[in-house]
């Protein structure tokens, strides 16, 4: 009579679970349903930190305008030759002028020129450090969302484990009734039921964590909720690639050589220094004396800039300007070179990783499901006790869970790999 009850009341529990597990699917039935592709373009489209950049490009464009502009004009008043006593002479008998002063600075149209060249180089340089960045949150991006495919693997995976248990353990409750197993098995299944309950409870909440993850990179409210599509296939067939081509291509070299030509530019720039450059007044001068007729000065200047104690300073800022550039060159040979090896790399372990699953998938994982398969019919023929129907669920478990865990090894090298490659 025990039994049975305890019979009915897994049967509600199983019949509880199944209706709940329906509703969660109606549920997320309607749910939007994200590609990673469209995750990608939603960041690109959304993101903040991408969009800062757009502001700073559009600050530095709007500097070029300006490059062409002079100095503003000098204008000024003063007295011109006029006696302390002037003032205290009769008007007809003072001397001196009321003067009225402007000056205008004329620049090289040859600095001016490379000015506007070296300003026109720094959005560039941005528009590099903008697609780094992109980059680099496309990589975050791919990398939280396989792990929340993966999550959502072991997920379905424990599911299923837990049908398996619950299943055994009804069966050994049924066996006990007839002695045909003991106590102590019923509660051992017991506890991995409450230890596969933990690690669902934990494998959810990790998938509700990369949600958020990719809720902020995508720049949108934290609490929605969205289902994630499966990768077709996690095999490539694009790793023989000519690999200094894409190091070229990077857009952190390309940064390196926007900022190399900018300090070329800079060099014409300082060099332009030792360029003259032109100045002219005209003053006018209104006596105080009405029978004196008034008076002007008109004066052109020029800066001589190769004077020994001028052109000190801007050769010294072209010497270093050349070891700023070579600078610069050794840090792209640097980075192309720690690239290359990176790439070359993470295409050996992606390869055998991919043979590695393809072991697990082909031979591995069908042998030991064979072996649990014989192991549970012998079971229920009576001719094995439920701790060898234990020890093969283990196996093939534990099997299971290491090609998850070497499938989300290779999605993660794959997303550094395309990080790398800026794909």
């Amino acid at each position: 009579m025990e039994s049975w009850r305890c019979w009915m009341l897994n049967i509600k529990k199983s019949l509880f679970s199944l209706t709940l597990m329906i509703c969660i699917s109606a549920i997320s039935f309607g749910q939007e349903v994200l590609t990673l592709d469209s995750v990608l373009s939603k960041i690109q489209q959304h993101n903040p930190e991408l969009k800062m950049y757009d502001q700073q490009i559009n600050s530095q464009n709007a500097l070029v305008s300006g490059a062409s502009a002079w100095m503003a004009p000098m204008v000024g008043v003063s007295t011109f030759m006029t006696p302390y006593n002037n003032f205290s002479q009769p008007r007809n008998q003072q001397d001196g002028s009321f003067m009225l002063t402007a000056e205008q600075k004329i620049p090289s149209k040859a600095k001016i020129k490379a000015f506007e060249n070296y300003l026109n180089t720094q959005s560039a340089i941005t528009s590099e450090a903008k697609a780094e960045n992109f980059n680099e949150l496309r990589a975050m991006a791919r990398s939280t969302y396989f792990d929340v495919l993966i999550a959502q693997k072991q997920l379905n995976y424990f599911l299923k484990n837990l049908q398996i248990l619950q299943n055994l353990k009804k069966l050994a409750e049924i066996r006990y009734a007839y002695n045909k197993a003991s106590l102590s098995q019923i509660f051992m299944m017991e506890a991995r039921i409450f230890e596969l309950q933990n690690k669902l409870s934990d494998t959810e909440a990790n998938i509700q964590i990369g949600k958020i993850k990719l809720n902020t990179l995508m720049n949108r409210p934290k609490n929605i909720d969205f289902k994630l599509d499966s990768l077709k296939d996690y095999r490539l067939n694009e790793l023989n690639k000519n690999v200094s081509d894409i190091v070229e291509n990077r857009s952190n070299v390309k940064q390196v050589d926007a900022q190399i030509k900018s300090l070329a530019l800079e060099n014409k720039m300082i060099a332009s220094e030792a360029k003259p450059e032109f100045s002219i007044q005209f003053d006018h001068m209104i006596t105080y004396n009405n029978t004196m007729p008034n008076q002007f000065s008109l004066m052109g200047g020029v800066s001589i800039p190769i004077a020994p104690w001028a052109a000190k300073s801007y050769k010294s800022k072209l010497k270093a300007n050349q070891f700023d550039v070579a600078a610069m060159q050794l840090q792209k040979e640097s980075l192309m070179n720690n690239l290359t090896g990176m790439i070359k790399s993470q295409e050996e372990k992606l390869a055998n990783i991919q043979h590695q699953l393809q072991l697990f998938e082909g031979k591995l994982i069908p042998a030991l499901q064979k072996s649990y398969d014989v192991v549970l019919l012998n079971y229920q023929e009576n001719k094995e006790e439920l701790p060898m129907v234990l020890d093969s669920w283990k196996e093939i478990n534990n099997s299971q869970l290491e090609y998850l865990m070497l499938l989300n090894n290779y999605y993660q090298t794959l997303a550094e790999y395309e990080k790398n490659v800026e794909r």
